[in-house]
């Protein structure tokens, strides 16, 4: 929802304000946010696009950056540019964060098209694979334990939404031992995409950026990879997952 106009609100300009520092520790500790279970976006088009399908908690807007159209806040606070940095974490920010909810984890079992990401350590990657699944109609996302965190704020900014919108799960991989679904991981010595059928359901694993997925999944797995024109060692993951989603999907 948005309101036409901003209602007068509480004003922060103080770098050491406590709900600054609560805002600073949501984007930079693991532990806090998750018993939170709140978390920091930033940016006119992600602040609106989260509200339009989820509460927010606490709206900051720049002082003097009153913007005509606002989304709807359980709280809302007029802060100066420098805390505005200090809580997005952004040199540059547009004049509009919020504090939102960390959406719950979800049920996946029942996704025919599940994308599990495997040790995955760049959150920049993790984001772009979130954003691609949803973008081609995968139904859900399962990140292994000693995978990034989804809601760092470098994963979030890369999804660009999709962390709010797709159901997730994380988890140890042995959770997914009993499920009846094909597993595919790409790997570089795997099968030609070309020559495999893909029935649902079914789930692309992608793996580490230097060391691919585990080789517990690789156990339980076909592996599949992409046929290259070109002598490179590998694409990146990020690029490489989102042709295997694209052709996946595709294939059936």
């Amino acid at each position: 929802m948005l309101h036409s106009s901003f209602m007068e609100g509480k004003e922060i300009f103080s770098l050491q304000h406590p709900l600054v520092k609560h805002c600073v520790k949501l984007r930079e500790d693991h532990s806090y946010r998750n018993a939170c279970k709140k978390v920091v976006i930033s940016g006119k088009k992600l602040v609106s696009e989260v509200a339009s399908y989820q509460p927010v908690h606490t709206l900051f807007i720049e002082k003097g950056k009153e913007l005509p159209l606002t989304p709807a806040a359980d709280h809302c606070i007029y802060v100066s540019r420098e805390v505005l940095k200090k809580i997005t974490g952004v040199q540059n920010p547009e004049p509009l964060a919020a504090e939102v909810a960390m959406p719950p984890m979800s049920d996946l079992s029942s996704c025919r098209y599940l994308l599990i990401l495997d040790g995955l350590s760049d959150p920049g990657n993790l984001g772009t694979l979130f954003r691609s699944a949803y973008c081609l109609g995968w139904e859900g996302v399962f990140v292994t334990e000693n995978s990034v965190d989804p809601w760092n704020e470098k994963a979030i900014r890369a999804a660009k939404g999709a962390t709010f919108t797709l159901p997730w799960k994380r988890s140890s991989y042995e959770e997914l031992k009993g499920q009846k679904r094909h597993l595919f991981t790409a790997d570089a010595k795997g099968k030609d995409l070309s020559t495999l059928s893909f029935q649902p359901p079914l789930a692309l694993v992608l793996g580490n950026e230097a060391h691919g997925a585990g080789s517990a999944l690789k156990k339980l797995s076909t592996l599949v990879a992409i046929p290259m024109e070109k002598e490179i060692e590998s694409l990146n993951v990020a690029s490489a997952g989102a042709i295997l989603l694209y052709q996946i999907k595709r294939r059936f």
